[in-house]
């Protein structure tokens, strides 16, 4: 699931609205296939992974390891939890159950239902951690926000006189580098009118 969560992460910034996922498909201690998500509107990890394996037969005790349960819908893609039963793969292992709304738990039902053999909750925590954003617009109805200032030790957001402030950070390097991340991946920043007008920031 470790690994699922490395592949799933490659997404970032690129699937949204979707959930980040990564599925590994495991024989024992061999990896014999992984996948992600992508890209926004195309193929889901387990897809990837499947396509990665290849057309032949999946070994009877090969596990799908995959960090979100399988969908179970048509939406721009068929339902995984189909193409996993038609693939024969026997074991799936879920990280943590969908909470979207047409999902949320059919697709361990539709499995089970087909005598598929399902674990969920590996390493739930990381995998919502990881889906933070999907998981707060899905179960909260609100988007899933980052609050961020800076301000000096003694709490003042800018110790300067208006007509002295030049481009000065009172934010470290580190801190510089984290709201880059942020930035890379959340779909929106929201700056007060006195930033603007203040500041100039370039966003």
């Amino acid at each position: 699931m470790h690994r699922c969560l490395e592949l799933a992460r490659r997404g970032a910034g690129q699937v949204a609205p979707n959930p980040l996922v990564g599925a590994v498909l495991v024989q024992g201690e061999v990896v014999l296939a992984e996948g992600w998500h992508r890209r926004f509107g195309g193929p889901h990890a387990e897809v990837e992974c499947l396509r990665a394996f290849g057309d032949g037969p999946v070994p009877e005790d090969a596990v799908m390891v995959v960090s979100l349960e399988p969908c179970s819908h048509h939406g721009k893609t068929p339902p995984c939890a189909d193409l996993l039963v038609e693939r024969g793969v026997k074991r799936v292992v879920i990280g943590q159950r969908d909470p979207f709304a047409e999902v949320a738990g059919r697709g361990v039902e539709r499995l089970r239902a087909a005598g598929v053999q399902v674990t969920e909750g590996v390493l739930e925590r990381e995998c919502r951690w990881t889906n933070r954003r999907f998981n707060t617009r899905h179960e909260q109805g609100r988007p899933y926000v980052v609050l961020k200032w800076a301000s000096t030790s003694d709490g003042l957001l800018d110790k300067h006189p208006r007509e002295q402030r030049g481009v000065q950070r009172i934010s470290g390097p580190e801190a510089h580098l984290l709201v880059h991340r942020w930035r890379a991946v959340e779909q929106a920043v929201l700056v007060g009118s006195r930033t603007v007008v203040n500041d100039d920031p370039a966003l």
